[in-house]
């Protein structure tokens, strides 16, 4: 049940929104159309019958005619079943749409992408965007499709069946027993003895699908991460380390997938006997009939018909068992997803916007709880350039990060700037955008090309003006002066009110860093900056400092 109502939290947003209403559509056609399946199966089992009795009979011309009859229901079915096929991928393609925008959209708000790592986050959160919600809608469209078509046949022939069944007279150790539609029974007490052992063996197959979801998940994020950090392991030459670590994250997903390789052949041992036994037990359990004369080879092929409609039907938890296993799993890993997003938004304080930064008693804390800075008291007036001053260590930049909001663990109360904010650190932020694209982050506006050429000759990054289309993997193609020096033209572009500096222009020279800092001052004269520098010529561009060191930590000392 616990699966159900995280299934029903998971998937309500979507099917619970009036704008779905042509996915409702969509759905509620596809299920028709299980039902026209399920109706022209009943046709071809009325079909069975008489064409085996015509077989019997050897009567030509009625054989061509039904030939010809079930030329037009295989047509039909073939016509029903493909459409079918592609309204319910259509169906998860709108689904999947949906929930991978919102999910997204609930990862980002307010940061969570962030705050999440602080406190037990979620392994993989890629691996469940992108794998976890495909598996849950595609799953979850198949089996309520099937589950419903298939209690739908079981419906349709159990009256036939039941009907064929008649009333059979059995003695039992010296007792007659009559019992009436006796095929209906042997089919149900087969199917829930069967269902019965397949939960026993299959059990362990969730936990299983669970865990191989994750290793599976964790192999790609290390592969990703050594691709991200090439550079750093070639130069360290340690491709041996690199392969035995990636090696042993491997034989992880080996060993447990040998292991749900095992339960499944457990399982398979016994579904695939289950149905080829199913197969014959309506012939043997008429064939008394049959060779009494009372039911003929038609009515014989019409019952195994039947009988097999209605116990695959009803063996529908059999056949989906692995299905289901990997469902819940699905189910269960998208779930705690979604609470870990909700808890990280408990943590978020929002502090108030005013004319100029203020900061009274702020205490910064470790996750943990412990103290980090104690007592933080500084005012900073609008347009002021202050420098905070400590030691390494000492939680300059999480400082900064907290007076962003983005750090959850702190205390006291502090006020920010009005206007835009932009934190710029020490290692930037270049994903594989195209230059253009790259230089306007985070804005999701694009500045006119003559714009972005002439912010990036002010840079310094003359090499780049003819390359605003190009795309590529920045982070190693640029060097680390070359990445500070775009990060400034960022700061050109957005033009903050509040600028954040962590150690922004320490892969530049003295002279370099001191250009573009005074860059900055000449293209944002009103702009608030806020920055940690330990390069003692840039240190001097500040009017004041806020030393960290002091005790209590609210005097501004002037530079």
């Amino acid at each position: 049940m616990k699966t159900l109502r995280t299934f029903f939290t998971l998937a309500w947003p979507f099917w619970g929104d009036r704008r779905q209403w042509q996915a409702w559509l969509m759905l509620l056609t596809v299920i028709g159309l299980g039902l026209l399946v399920v109706q022209i199966n009943v046709l071809i089992n009325a079909w069975s019958k008489v064409f085996y009795d015509t077989l019997g009979a050897f009567r030509t011309d009625d054989l061509y005619r039904l030939m010809g009859e079930y030329a037009l229901y295989i047509g039909s079915y073939v016509v029903i079943v493909v459409y079918l096929d592609w309204l319910r991928k259509a169906v998860v393609l709108r689904w999947r749409r949906a929930m991978t925008a919102s999910t997204i959209g609930a990862w980002m708000q307010g940061q969570a992408f962030y705050r999440l790592g602080f406190d037990g986050e979620p392994d993989n959160p890629d691996q469940r965007i992108a794998e976890d919600i495909r598996l849950l809608v595609d799953r979850s469209v198949e089996l309520l499709v099937s589950f419903i078509a298939n209690m739908a046949q079981v419906g349709a022939f159990l009256s036939i069946l039941w009907g064929l069944s008649g009333t059979q007279t059995f003695t039992l150790w010296g007792h007659s027993f009559t019992v009436e539609g006796y095929l209906v029974w042997i089919a149900v007490i087969y199917t829930i003895v069967g269902t019965a052992i397949t939960h026993g063996i299959g059990r362990p197959l969730q936990r299983l699908n669970y865990e191989q979801q994750h290793r599976e998940a964790d192999f790609r994020a290390s592969l990703l991460r050594r691709r991200d950090h090439a550079e750093q392991i070639a130069l360290y030459r340690g491709e041996a380390v690199e392969q035995r670590h990636l090696g042993e994250r491997f034989e992880r997903i080996a060993y447990n997938w040998r292991r749900l390789m095992d339960r499944q052949r457990s399982l398979s041992f016994f579904t695939v006997g289950y149905d080829r036994v199913s197969l014959i037990i309506p012939v043997f359990a008429a064939l008394p009939a049959f060779l009494a004369k009372t039911i003929t080879l038609g009515g014989l092929m019409q019952i195994r018909s039947a009988f097999n409609a209605v116990q695959n039907s009803l063996s529908w938890f059999i056949d989906a068992y692995w299905r289901l296993a990997e469902w819940s799993a699905t189910v269960e890993r998208l779930g705690q997803f979604q609470q870990a997003i909700e808890r990280s938004r408990v943590q978020v304080r929002e502090p108030c916007c005013g004319e100029a930064l203020c900061v009274r008693q702020l205490d910064v804390l470790r996750p943990d709880g412990s103290l980090l800075l104690a007592g933080v008291d500084a005012s900073v007036a609008k347009g002021e350039w202050v420098r905070i001053e400590g030691r390494s260590g000492l939680g300059k930049s999480t400082l900064l990060r907290t007076l962003q909001g983005l750090w959850p663990y702190c205390r006291g109360d502090w006020q920010l700037p009005e206007g835009r904010s932009l934190l710029l650190p020490q290692q930037p932020y270049l994903p594989s955008l195209p230059l253009r694209d790259l230089l306007a982050y985070p804005a999701t506006a694009l500045p006119e090309d003559a714009r972005l050429r002439e912010v990036l000759q002010a840079v310094g990054l003359d090499a780049l003006t003819e390359r605003l289309g190009d795309e590529r993997e920045w982070s190693r193609e640029l060097s680390g002066g070359e990445q500070q020096r775009l990060s400034i033209a960022r700061a050109l572009l957005y033009q903050p009110d509040t600028l954040y500096l962590d150690e922004a222009t320490n892969q530049l020279d003295d002279a370099s860093a001191c250009r573009l800092l005074e860059l900055i001052r000449q293209a944002l004269p009103r702009a608030t900056v806020i920055g940690i520098s330990h390069q003692p010529t840039v240190q001097r561009l500040f009017q004041r400092s806020l030393n960290l060191e002091s005790a209590p930590l609210a005097e501004a000392v002037a530079v």
